[in-house]
């Protein structure tokens, strides 16, 4: 009888089991992209966001349906197809790039790749009053990269202040070396989602508000994460390529003989550029620092100063023919009284935080009526000639530059349909990239400190989501050393953006102003610069492809080496050109080599790689290192990028692996390149073979394009037609045990 009795009771208890478990399997909903269910009281949704990343939606409020946000290129997302897993009390769904599962009893979450190797372990979700924390698991081997460059100097990051400043930028996102990466949005974009690793080496995030997203991708390295990074929030748009040039800034041109010497000198004196700056003065006669909140009668927010540009039209025509174009300050708010009065009776004025802030200047970009009255007064500077922006001031809130931005572009598509927009910031936010954007790191001192936090600086941003950065070459505030100015302007000839810029009552650094060392050195740094912008323009087509940024800190190309994983003072132009410039006065510093062989750019001298080298170099000379295997291409010398030559394009080999390049030409001017009309040249080299070969292929037809190469291979060269296709062989090479 007993036994009986036993028998029902595990005969009941199987029943239960059975019922509850499949009670627990039908707790969840169908939803458009994923699956619906409540854990512990908050709505929760799994679901795929595009093809290569996963969506943990929570809400303590309601159904977390995907939170509208600027920071996501939402007329991009192509979901993956998914299936629903639900075994007991886990539910999850599946794609071909990984799992994302959830447990319904005890709210634990984990994250898997396409291999079912598990990428966060027994992750969590909380609510918090008005905020939501979301646990990123248990385990405590990663390194993370990304989130800008607001909390250190250094690559590594172990937590996110998700602001801006005046040159510094938090980013709620990051890469785990476990092998995933992790994006937040909030209910709030001007709030954006932070996060954390605590001492017990455990990552949280933090979003304020009622919902939470958290887009999650598995990716095994950098490159990766960036592609996935750019699926999500959107691809790089390429500048104008005439942005890839010299660009002279300047607060402080007189007037317009000033500007006019100042080109003159620029073109005799052989030193290239593309852009000059303009800023205050170009616009107004004072700068509005003084104005009151009701503004000043005699202030011109919209227009040009008589005493610069008399005839604006024809003079900037005029400075266009001589490969000059014209970039100019704004400002986000309004000094007019008439229009702050307009602006201040519509509402368009941005307030602090809650009520009415009746000294706030600041439009409001985000208001749609603000944005289309801003465009119709900025028009008749286009039709002028302006041809590009530089956006100074604009922190007040997280996503100003986003919204402004919108206008400048919006304003562009309408006055020169399909033209290419460019504008400088003085700080980003996600998703910007997707606008033709820069971002400068503010308002440096003329110090060595600076100058070494800017190689730094750029080199976060480019694992952060920002593409082309650039700086104040010598440093805003204070006179620089001559050392300094000349060190400063050859660290950015690397950068995707190169631009020199002062402070008012300082000297401005126009190179012939410091005397000849330094002029004949900036000279030789300007000209490489003109001499490198094949190989960059190309990596902005890779970056719009594929998320690769133009400049990489040496972790991306060697994550195995410890040595680099969180050196900042060195940096990779694309994959094979490294550069260590000289950051410390006296001309000496120590440069450390990834393994491998290299050559010095200047004498073509091999180096072994795996070590660090003292190097002494003058005050003209910059450390340059290329990798074995590396075909770099490069153009001629040119006083500015458009300028007409039928020289032939330098194809320079290093031999001791293969390798393989694809170089990108397109008009430089227009958005065609999106729809694939460009003109590509594959270039592969066989070290075996000592045989370089290529392919041209795409639909771009322009006139300027290379149609005759200069291979360089050690001390041999050949000059050849490139045609459709073909191939070069040279002697076999000496070869180098690396």
């Amino acid at each position: 009888m007993k036994k009986k009795t036993e028998l029902r009771l595990l005969l009941f208890t199987c029943f239960l089991i059975f019922v509850h478990s499949h009670a627990l399997c039908a707790q969840f909903s169908n939803t458009k992209y994923g699956i619906l269910f409540n854990s512990q009281g908050r709505q929760v949704e799994l679901a795929v966001a595009n093809a290569k990343a996963f969506r943990l939606g929570v809400s303590s409020h309601g159904e977390p349906n995907a939170i509208k946000t600027i920071f996501i290129d939402s007329e991009s997302q192509s979901p993956a197809t998914f299936k629903i897993v639900s075994q007991n009390s886990v539910l999850g769904i599946e794609t071909t790039f990984g799992k994302l599962l959830f447990d319904v009893d005890n709210g634990h979450w984990t994250l898997l790749d396409a291999k079912t190797k598990v990428l966060v372990r027994e992750g969590s979700v909380n609510a918090d009053g008005d905020k939501i924390l979301i646990n990123m698991g248990t385990d405590p081997k990663g390194i993370c990269y990304g989130s800008g460059n607001m909390n250190n100097a250094g690559l590594i990051k172990a937590h996110s202040n998700s602001s801006l400043g005046n040159g510094f930028v938090g980013i709620p996102y990051f890469w785990s070396t476990t092998g995933f990466s992790a994006f937040g949005v909030t209910i709030s974009d001007n709030n954006p989602a932070q996060w954390d690793i605590n001492e017990n080496h455990q990552t949280t995030w933090s979003f304020t508000g009622t919902s939470a997203d958290l887009y999650l991708w598995p990716a095994k390295d950098l490159y990766t994460a960036l592609n996935g990074y750019i699926l999500l929030t959107g691809r790089p748009k390429l500048p104008p390529r005439w942005a890839f040039g010299y660009m002279q800034s300047r607060w402080g041109w007189e007037n317009r003989p000033y500007i006019e010497n100042t080109l003159n000198q620029f073109r005799t004196r052989n030193i290239p550029v593309d852009a000059f700056i303009y800023d205050f003065e170009w616009y107004t006669t004072f700068p509005d620092y003084g104005v009151k909140p009701h503004g000043e009668v005699n202030f011109s927010d919209f227009g040009f100063n008589d005493k610069l540009f008399s005839e604006p039209a024809s003079q900037i025509t005029r400075y266009k023919k001589e490969g000059v174009k014209f970039i100019g300050i704004r400002k986000p708010r309004l000094g007019s009284k008439e229009n702050l009065d307009y602006a201040r009776a519509k509402g368009w004025l941005k307030h602090k935080d809650k009520g009415a802030d009746l000294s706030s200047r600041d439009l409001d970009f985000a208001n749609d009526s603000a944005r289309a009255w801003y465009i119709k007064q900025m028009k008749p500077l286009l039709d002028a000639g302006v041809d590009a922006w530089w956006n100074d001031e604009g922190e007040s809130y997280y996503s100003l530059y986003y919204w402004w931005n919108k206008a400048q572009y919006d304003l562009l598509a309408q006055a020169r349909p399909n033209q290419r927009h460019f504008s400088i910031n003085r700080a980003f936010s996600p998703g910007n990239q997707r606008l033709g954007y820069c971002t400068w790191n503010g308002d440096t001192y003329s110090t060595w400190d600076d100058l070494s936090r800017t190689v730094s600086d750029v080199l976060n941003w480019s694992l952060s989501g920002m593409y082309y950065s650039s700086c104040d070459i010598g440093g805003f505030h204070g006179t620089p050393s001559t050392e300094n100015l000349v060190r400063w302007h050859q660290a950015c000839v690397f950068f995707p953006i190169m631009r020199s810029h002062s402070d008012l009552m300082v000297q401005p650094h126009f190179p012939w102003l410091w005397g000849d060392e330094a002029e004949n050195a900036i000279r030789k740094a300007n000209k490489l610069r003109y001499r490198l912008l094949p190989y960059i323009y190309s990596l902005g087509h890779e970056a719009y492809k594929t998320g690769a940024p133009i400049v990489r800190p040496l972790v991306m190309e060697f994550p195995n080496d410890t040595v680099v994983a969180n050196l900042s003072d060195e940096m990779l132009l694309g994959k094979g050109l490294l550069a260590a410039p000289v950051l410390i006065p006296g001309g000496k510093r120590k440069v450390y080599l990834p393994e491998g062989t290299w050559y010095d750019f200047f004498t073509n001298e091999t180096i072994k790689g795996a070590q660090r080298y003292q190097v002494t170099k003058k005050m003209d000379e910059i450390p340059i290192y290329i990798a074995a295997g590396t075909i770099l291409p490069l153009g001629p010398e040119v006083p500015y990028s458009d300028y007409d030559t039928i020289a032939p394009l330098e194809i320079r080999v290093y031999s001791g692996r293969d390798g393989s390049f694809t170089m990108t030409e397109d008009d430089g001017a227009t958005y065609d390149y999106v729809n694939f009309k460009v003109r590509t040249t594959s270039y592969k080299w066989n070290d075996a073979t000592c045989t370089l070969s290529w392919k041209v292929s795409g639909k771009y037809k322009g006139k300027k394009v290379f149609n005759k190469i200069r291979v360089v291979v050690g001390n041999k060269e050949k000059t050849i037609k490139l045609g459709s296709s073909g191939s070069i062989c040279f002697e076999p090479i000496l070869k180098i045990a690396p």
